[in-house]
């Protein structure tokens, strides 16, 4: 697909680089399901990267299907979690059974579908895979993050095997921020160079709850999470909000 090259194009580097947020997520996820997410229960993993969640999922006995635009990202999810089932498809067009127990979307996954019409297609798709009562749990980064984050965010990082420097910048009139991205990897006696550029929007809560409800949502609740208090109630400092909503 196209609108995945920059996805496919830094896959390789965000499998080495950005491994650790599945493992680190899980415990929140599952304190915010409660008892509505059952054991070995079905879940899909929507825009599921490098499949870092699915392993953790697979290995704690779920059925787990990962569901990721970029053919690249989906190579690696297949190595990293050989349990789990993968489809190459945009979360904007998939169509599946109604037989999940719960859909999770993962490390501000979301915040990359860029219109908010889009946004509500993506929902609808869920709304009409989840099995009655199944709920929806993911988390997008809220303004906070790309004004003292990513504006600010610049690394520049050398390996034996690699090389790449990156940075962030956002636009509060259009709400996008982007990533910037420059890879060089050693290509025989030479260096390939890669420049990405990936690009986030910011929804205010607001926003969510509305398409959230218009998809036929119900039961919704926000959090934002943090190793001192847990799970707590959002507020203007909060980096990162967890959406709760289950299909009636």
């Amino acid at each position: 697909m196209e609108r995945y090259t920059a996805y496919d194009d830094f896959a390789w580097l965000y499998n080495r680089e950005w491994i650790a947020y599945g493992e680190r997520i899980f415990p929140v996820l599952k304190d915010i399901a409660g008892e509505t997410l059952p054991d070995r229960g079905k879940i899909l993993d929507l825009c599921c990267g490098t499949g870092q969640l699915a392993k953790v999922l697979t290995e704690k006995g779920y059925k787990v299907t990962g569901i990721d635009g970029s053919a690249n990202q989906i190579k690696y999810a297949r190595k990293n979690a050989p349990g789990a089932r993968f489809i190459i498809a945009d979360a904007r067009d998939f169509k599946l059974p109604p037989e999940y127990d719960a859909v999770l979307s993962t490390f501000d996954s979301l915040n990359h579908i860029l219109k908010p019409i889009e946004l509500r297609k993506v929902f609808r798709n869920v709304s009409k895979c989840l099995a009655s009562g199944g709920v929806f749990i993911f988390d997008m980064n809220t303004e906070k993050t790309f004004e003292k984050g990513w504006k600010v965010s610049k690394e520049i990082k050398e390996t034996p095997e690699y090389f790449f420097a990156h940075y962030g910048d956002y636009n509060k009139e259009s709400k996008i921020a982007e990533f910037h991205c420059t890879i060089f990897q050693p290509k025989a006696k030479n260096w390939k160079r890669t420049d990405i550029n990936i690009q986030e929007r910011y929804y205010t809560q607001t926003e969510v709850i509305r398409l959230l409800k218009r998809a036929g949502f119900t039961s919704l609740k926000k959090y934002a999470a943090d190793r001192e208090r847990g799970l707590h109630k959002p507020n203007r400092g909060s980096y990162k909000i967890f959406y709760y909503a289950r299909k009636p």
